[in-house]
């Protein structure tokens, strides 16, 4: 037998068991460290902002050294030995030992207050290394609260807020003040609602807000994926939430209230049209899918608004920063509560959320619902006198006959010209909505015009689009965000609609 051979299982099952007891001693070493993995650190910049994973070993929080190093300048060369480290970042030079306190910046010599550590081979510095350390390695001003998760790096002023809680007469209304204005959208999961407030970084004063109330119990800062959100806890199941923004988004208004009772039936020989409206239900944020509310008997006609523009595609933005895209969404939201309190139709949003939708998109989501109108919302620049409202309906490429508008329904007509069915029902109902706005104090109107609007091409119902304005970079938008002018809008809008609707079986 060859005398290796020999050696080998002379010394294989002693060997073995060392390296067992090893691998344990390992185990139970680092199994804290990563049972106990926290959330992550977000690192603030004038332009960017970089989230950073957290470890967690022995309580104490750790982020790993070279990712940090890089949020802030570049990591030119190092040199790695077996328990020490040395990095060159810039004009300056970096000496740290595994399981040392000492930090040496140059000539200094600086005291954490945890040792260094690198597990599975990655050094890891505590979290005190952002305000023991890292000042002496930029010039930049830096912001950060011991205890948070998040640090503020340069020229950068993050946005803060107040919370309140009242009770109103079926539930409840959350005030959130803003140091600064923000804009929202919103998504529900997990039975809790999300209020992603932009793009601007938030450092709250508290973390958490709790409260013993029966519609709310939590409200909570999260900004641990970089997106700077409120998260509502309700108390109990099957209430409904209604999130607004106010004083040009300098104050988000969100009410949570019980469902409505159902409205009564009325006899089958009568129309539900006399049925008394319910209290005016609070206009919902940008995004907000319809809530299911108490309506007269099925089916009642279909209402489709349409928030133009979305995602990347953001469309006119005034000089104060408000984006069409944004307003429109406000509009839209205001006049869906406005039409959904009468409960005489039904509500269809063709864009839910912050997205950017093609027009067969919208026009899919149009007249999949058979609607008995729609109304695209849109803004722009209507000269310098505002806020200025005008109506369009769509207008052919030639000249319509007088018999397009009354011949019967064939059984297959081209999208393009499915307008063509519409044409005087549409050019009512702008003029129904221009003599509503007409009323309205100390807001501009024109007549109705016509003109070949892309998004009314392929609606198969009347289908009319409502421009505000003026939206541009010369003008202050203020009076286009207030709560005031948008309210008027959606009451005008709903009144219109009955009006036309009264003319029109």
């Amino acid at each position: 037998m060859n005398p290796l051979t020999r050696l080998f299982r002379r010394f294989a099952w002693p060997s073995r068991v060392l390296t067992l007891a090893s691998l344990i001693g390992l185990a139970l070493l680092f199994w804290p460290a990563r049972a106990l993995r926290s959330d992550n650190f977000v690192f603030y910049l004038p332009t960017t902002r970089s989230v950073i994973a957290l470890e967690v070993i022995e309580q104490n929080k750790y982020l790993p050294l070279i990712p940090v190093l890089n949020v802030v300048g570049k990591v030119e060369a190092l040199q790695e030995k077996r328990d020490s480290l040395k990095i060159w970042f810039g004009k300056t030079q970096i000496e740290l030992r595994v399981d040392d306190k000492k930090v040496q910046v140059n000539k200094a010599r600086l005291n954490l207050a945890q040792p260094v550590r690198r597990p599975k081979g990655q050094w890891l510095v505590p979290v005190d290394f952002l305000t023991t350390v890292l000042p002496r390695l930029t010039s930049e001003t830096i912001e950060y609260q011991v205890g948070t998760n998040r640090i503020f790096i340069g020229d950068v002023k993050p946005i803060s807020f107040t919370v309140r809680l009242d009770q109103t007469a079926n539930g409840a209304r959350v005030t959130v003040q803003f140091t600064d204005k923000v804009t929202i959208h919103t998504a529900a999961s997990n039975g809790k609602w999300y209020l992603f407030l932009g793009t601007r970084p938030v450092e709250p004063l508290e973390q958490t807000f709790r409260f013993q109330d029966p519609y709310i119990s939590e409200i909570r800062f999260d900004d641990q994926d970089g997106s700077p959100k409120l998260i509502l806890t309700p108390a109990v199941g099957g209430l409904n939430f209604y999130p607004t923004l106010a004083e040009g988004g300098k104050i988000l208004l969100a009410d949570v209230l019980k469902p409505p009772p159902p409205a009564p039936q009325p006899p089958a020989s009568e129309q539900p049209l006399t049925a008394t409206a319910p209290p005016t239900v609070p206009p919902p944020a940008p995004g907000v899918e319809e809530v299911p509310g108490a309506q007269a008997e099925p089916p009642l006609p279909v209402v489709v608004l349409d928030a133009a523009h979305g995602g990347a595609d953001v469309g006119a933005h005034g000089r104060d920063g408000v984006l069409e895209k944004d307003l429109v969404a406000q509009l839209v939201a205001r006049v869906r509560a406005a039409l959904l309190a009468t409960r005489r139709y039904r509500v269809v949003l063709t864009r839910v959320g912050d997205v950017n939708l093609a027009f067969e998109q919208r026009e899919t989501a149009a007249n999949l619902h058979r609607p008995r109108a729609f109304l695209s919302f849109h803004a722009g620049n209507l000269g310098m006198v505002t806020p200025r409202v005008v109506v369009y309906s769509y207008q052919a490429p030639s000249p319509p006959t007088s018999a397009d508008s009354q011949q019967p329904r064939q059984l297959l007509i081209p999208w393009t010209q499915v307008y063509r069915v519409h044409l005087e029902q549409s050019r009512q109902l702008a003029q129904a909505l221009q003599e509503k706005f007409a009323l309205l104090s100390q807001v501009a109107t024109d007549k109705p015009h016509e003109a070949p609007v892309r998004g009314l091409r392929s609606i198969d119902a009347p289908a009319v689009a409502i421009e505000v304005g003026t939206l541009t970079p010369d003008v202050d938008s203020g009076a286009l965000t207030d709560s005031n002018f948008q309210q008027q809008i959606a009451n005008a809008v709903a009144a219109a609609l009955e009006a036309w609707r009264g003319g029109t079986s």
